[in-house]
């Protein structure tokens, strides 16, 4: 099988065509990256100033860890939209043991341990009940957020410790710490989209699951620890969140079920599967960052921000049918 990821779920496609036809989406993208760049720099003294740049960094971050985990997914041909909730309920369940006690390193764990189960529900409900992922994930969105309200009692949670709030707002060389966390991990899951064997099956799952199949592909384990991944990602960015804040609260992962599907969507990730790549992702996460920062900047109301994400997640599906029909 070719190294060619996208190639080879593409087997009526020529390799170099739809090579070409990444390359241009990705192009278009860093075309839309700079037009905004441009923008907020002429609107905003500030914005090109290296404190102002490394702050987009790190609040981009968590959506980043998200986005990169739910590339792999949508590729594959799935989706998860809970992972707002898993986000709520690792912050909220790691403020409630700490409150009772429990040392905050094994506290974080237990958070991260949420996280991964939700995922192994959400894989279970959809590689092994064979319910629809938009459906599966919809209904644990709901279900692991009403408990992360439940928990909480609706109120907010306040953390001080200074260890802990290294992982949000720490630097190294003066570099946010959560920013190098993202950047590492957009590492790893570049080496497997290009390099790793599995890298290649979420490509052919997706691209055909039954001739996948057929080829001796583990296709049910994939997925499924697809799923397992993106809860677990969705709890990191959790306790990212919580360290930035100080604080949990069981509302704090609602802006991101948009934020994570436009960012995977806009990259290139085609709903259809069989098609997207973590840099398309990454240059959407930018995009999205540098909008939140520059709105925020020029004073902007976050009911902008939110038309400015619903009109970039409608433009994103459309270039997808488009790409589809071509």
């Amino acid at each position: 099988m070719s190294t060619d990821t996208p190639a080879t779920v593409r087997p009526n496609m020529p390799g170099k065509r739809f090579s070409l036809l990444l390359r241009a989406r990705r192009q278009g993208l860093l075309v839309v990256l700079i037009i905004v760049v441009a923008y907020f720099s002429f609107a905003s003294p500030y914005f090109l100033s290296q404190s102002n740049l490394l702050n987009i960094g790190a609040l981009s971050a968590a959506l980043g860890i998200m986005a990169l985990s739910q590339t792999f997914l949508v590729i594959s041909r799935g989706i998860d939209i809970s992972v707002g909730s898993v986000v709520a309920l690792s912050g909220v369940l790691f403020g409630v043991l700490l409150g009772q006690g429990v040392d905050i390193w094994i506290a974080a764990i237990g958070g991260l341990a949420v996280g991964a189960a939700v995922g192994a529900a959400n894989g279970l409900l959809v590689v092994r009940l064979k319910v629809d992922p938009l459906v599966a994930t919809l209904g644990t969105l709901s279900i692991f957020g009403g408990l992360a309200y439940m928990i909480s009692g609706s109120q907010t949670l306040f953390i001080d410790d200074p260890a802990f709030s290294f992982l949000g707002t720490g630097r190294v060389f003066g570099v946010p710490f959560q920013l190098l966390l993202f950047l590492v991990l957009f590492g790893v899951f570049l080496f497997v989209e290009r390099r790793a064997t599995i890298g290649r099956n979420i490509y052919a799952t997706g691209g055909n699951l039954e001739a996948a199949r057929l080829a001796g592909l583990r296709v049910d384990l994939t997925r499924f620890l697809l799923y397992v991944v993106s809860g677990l990602s969705a709890a990191v960015s959790g306790l990212i969140l919580t360290s930035q804040l100080s604080a949990t609260s069981a509302q704090v992962g609602a802006p991101y079920l948009l934020s994570v599907v436009t960012a995977v969507i806009l990259g290139g990730a085609s709903l259809a599967g069989g098609r997207g790549t973590v840099v398309g992702t990454l240059i959407a996460v930018s995009i999205l960052g540098v909008l939140q920062n520059g709105f925020a900047l020029l004073g902007l109301s976050s009911f902008a921000q939110q038309v400015a994400l619903g009109t970039l997640l409608i433009i994103a599906v459309l270039l997808d049918q488009v790409g589809k029909r071509r």
